[in-house]
């Protein structure tokens, strides 16, 4: 790496960004160029990251044509044009969703550091937690292909690294925002938990699932997450980054002790590596999808829905939501040898 894009997600405390020049120093005494930007306004996210990412696949696309007819001209090409080797994601899961929506399909390596409240992203590359530490790690990271989720509501369209769903755990996150979750951390969920526990009211929707087979299943449940992750903090989901395939936790009906004999399952259990499926005899249904389609009851109300632990809808029986694997891939840096 030559230069690498920093981007910065401004909400964060000023405590919790002291680190920056710390890591800017560090990446330029490795003799790594930073241009670093702030993120602070709706859309720029996405469009720093598009701009890197067009510009690194061009100049890979220069460098092989140049190298079939010279071998020595690749590094000149990169330096002709100026690019960014690298972005560096300075914030937490949700940031790094906003990077995806610039970066989708582009072979540009993308590397975090963990500035955000869950940052399940890094737990699953395997990268420290400190924001320093993460920066060291980086300089030797492994890039990975990773599969995409994607999410269609209507002409809208998203794609996702980790997670996205409905029911009480959307809510919980959209709770959190009211608990100042940038300021007080885990603290915010662990509040918004209680509160959407004692009074959200379970709703249920139509799920309609085609699995890796080929099957087509439908129920009526009343939460769902879709998982791009094996590891979800303590929840171990069976899931996995580098294969494309959904790993669906559901719950079925609309039973506040079901529910929490699902949560307990998955946290104390182990039961997302074990896979439960059958809604006899299992709190929570997991299954290997392809795609699913989410639509409430005519007359509901709207449902929330998450992806990567941000809001960025409501579902309405006019408009339900698909979420599907696809076969377009980011490239994450990861520390390979501990890959889960």
């Amino acid at each position: 790496m030559r230069r690498v894009l920093m981007l910065v997600n401004p909400v964060f405390s000023a405590r919790r960004r002291r680190s920056i020049p710390a890591i800017r120093a560090l990446l330029e005494a490795s003799g790594i160029q930073v241009q670093l930007e702030d993120t602070g306004i709706d859309g720029a996210t996405a469009r720093l990251a598009r701009r890197a990412a067009e510009a690194y696949d061009a100049a890979e696309t220069s460098s092989i044509a140049s190298q079939s007819n010279d071998p020595g001209q690749s590094s000149a090409v990169a330096q002709a044009t100026g690019r960014i080797d690298a972005i560096f994601v300075c914030g937490g899961d949700g940031t790094v969703f906003d990077v995806l929506q610039g970066a989708a399909g582009s072979s540009i390596p993308i590397g975090i550091l963990p500035f955000g409240t869950g940052n399940v992203l890094v737990q699953n590359l395997n990268l420290p937690r400190s924001p320093l530490a993460a920066a060291r790690a980086l300089l030797d990271a492994t890039p990975i292909p990773v599969p995409l989720g994607s999410i269609q509501h209507g002409s809208q369209s998203w794609y996702f690294a980790m997670s996205a769903g409905t029911g009480g755990h959307a809510a919980m996150m959209r709770a959190a925002y009211r608990y100042h979750k940038h300021r007080t951390g885990r603290l915010a969920y662990f509040a918004a938990g209680f509160e959407i526990l004692a009074t959200h009211p379970l709703q249920t929707f139509g799920l309609s699932l085609t699995t890796v087979t080929g099957e087509t299943r439908t129920r009526q449940a009343s939460e769902l997450i879709a998982l791009r992750v094996p590891q979800l903090n303590l929840w171990r989901t069976g899931g996995s980054l580098t294969r494309p395939v959904l790993r669906v936790a559901s719950v079925a009906g609309a039973s506040r002790l079901r529910l929490a004999r699902a949560a307990f399952d998955s946290l104390a259990l182990a039961s997302g590596e074990r896979g439960h499926s059958d809604p006899a005899t299992a709190a929570a249904i997991y299954e290997d999808a392809v795609s699913l389609t989410i639509t409430p009851a005519p007359g509901s109300p709207p449902l929330p829905l998450q992806a990567d632990g941000e809001i960025i809808t409501t579902i309405t029986a006019a408009q339900p939501v698909t979420i599907a694997i696809t076969d377009t891939h980011v490239t994450l840096l990861a520390n390979r040898t501990r890959l889960p």
